[in-house]
């Protein structure tokens, strides 16, 4: 049995060697190991461990017929159709629905932080100079919401909401000039297939942002009204505009794979809930404001969970990160306490602020609002703060030198580690 167990493992070897090198070969997969669509997972097995070898490195001697490209080709073939949800996604949608299940899988946050923080010194600035005028956009609002709260300004909520009016006026005549150049576009495409395809897409595109910008302007719009003073309409037609945002966010978890699918309903549960509850408060339902604000404290103390759960994680990658050769994940890895104590900033601070709001609407703390938001505004300073040093200033040991080249017309960088 351990012979066996042996011949398994070297059978095996694609999976652990190549893993993040996969080959997605043009074939129907169930043509490559030749199996039929509706075989059982023992049968895919039985026919990847005969195919595996006769094109095996290690049996190339006694198979001359073999090939290494044969060879990645069929433990592709075996690692798509052994996944129960990666073989789902391939029957409906073909190879293409699994290149966009495993790109979208593949995007995280620590890959497209380690990207920004490789970027030369001109785009960092131009990037801390956008998010800087997003930071006083998450500091201005709430600040003036809570004077306004506190009787301190007597300002319309126009008034108050204004910085969030600024970004999207500025898009009203983006939105207004997109069709004539998506026409124009369409117009130049007649005769090439792919320009009109993408035309088409960008028309998409412009109807899909044009319509969530005007369903968040028209909630925001009709909740100033109301807060003035507008007797119109209840705050759970406010609601409504924001809703239809979130539905049609829902979109975009169709694909994903059923764990990632079901973390984003979650979190789009949480923040449906919230509103909904908070509508029918607003409309002088007799409800508990920890009952109110529980779908916050949930998403900030899950928030944490999650983010001890990541470190431990990172304690294993930080281990392997320590050789020479090392891969994007564990580049990346490299950064992940920058980016633990940015995720700690932001959900503590959410959480602080949540605990307070319950202390003062449940309990009668006696504080003001201002000093409600004061955990917001502080945690969205030192967030920035963060990211600035992490872009200008932080370099994490044992990296050595950064190179860039280029790889079959695609640019890839790369760290040379200082250990040997």
């Amino acid at each position: 049995s351990g012979g066996s167990r042996g011949e398994e493992g070297r059978m095996n070897q694609w999976d652990k060697d190549d893993k993040d090198h996969e080959v997605v070969t043009n074939r129907d997969l169930y043509e490559v190991l030749g199996v039929e669509r509706d075989s059982t997972e023992s049968q895919i097995k039985r026919a990847y461990h005969k195919l595996a070898i006769i094109h095996h490195p290690d049996k190339r001697s006694q198979n001359p017929m073999g090939s290494d490209e044969a060879f990645k080709e069929i433990g592709f073939a075996y690692k798509t159709l052994s996944d129960p949800e990666k073989r789902s996604i391939y029957d409906m949608g073909g190879a293409q629905a699994l290149e966009e299940q495993e790109g979208m899988a593949n995007v995280n946050i620590d890959h497209l932080l380690l990207n920004i923080l490789m970027w030369p010194t001109g785009q960092k600035m131009c990037f801390l100079c956008l998010l800087f005028l997003a930071l006083l956009e998450a500091v201005v609002v709430p600040m003036l919401a809570a004077l306004q709260l506190d009787g301190q300004l007597g300002w319309s909520w126009f008034g108050v909401t204004g910085p969030l009016w600024i970004p999207i006026g500025l898009a009203a005549p983006v939105f207004a000039i997109a069709p004539f150049a998506i026409y124009r576009q369409q117009q130049e495409a007649k005769d090439d297939p792919a320009a009109a395809l993408q035309a088409k897409a960008s028309a998409v595109g412009c109807f899909v942002a044009t319509l969530l910008v005007g369903c968040i302007a028209s909630s925001m719009g009709m909740l100033c009204w109301k807060l003035d003073g507008g007797n119109d309409f209840s705050f759970g037609h406010v609601i409504i505009p924001v809703l239809v945002v979130e539905g049609m966010l829902a979109l975009s978890i169709l694909g994903l794979p059923r764990a990632d699918a079901l973390a984003q309903v979650a979190w789009k549960g949480l923040r449906v809930t919230f509103l909904i509850l908070l509508a029918e408060k607003l409309d002088g339902k007799p409800w508990s404001w920890i009952l109110i604000l529980a779908p916050l404290m949930v998403w900030c103390i899950v928030s944490l969970a999650l983010m001890v759960n990541d470190f431990q994680e990172h304690r294993v990658k930080k281990a392997k990160s320590k050789l020479k050769d090392v891969t994007s994940e564990e580049e990346a890895s490299r950064y992940a306490p920058f980016f633990f104590a940015l995720r700690a900033t932001l959900v503590g601070g959410a959480l602080l602020a949540v605990m307070l709001l319950v202390g003062k609407m449940e309990w009668g703390l006696k504080i003001g609002f201002s000093i409600v938001a004061l955990p917001l505004v502080i945690s969205a300073v030192c967030a920035y703060m963060l990211v600035c040093w992490a872009m200008l200033c932080a370099r994490p040991g044992g990296l050595g030198e950064y190179e860039q080249f280029d790889n079959n017309g695609e640019s890839y960088g790369t760290f040379h580690g200082d250990n040997a």
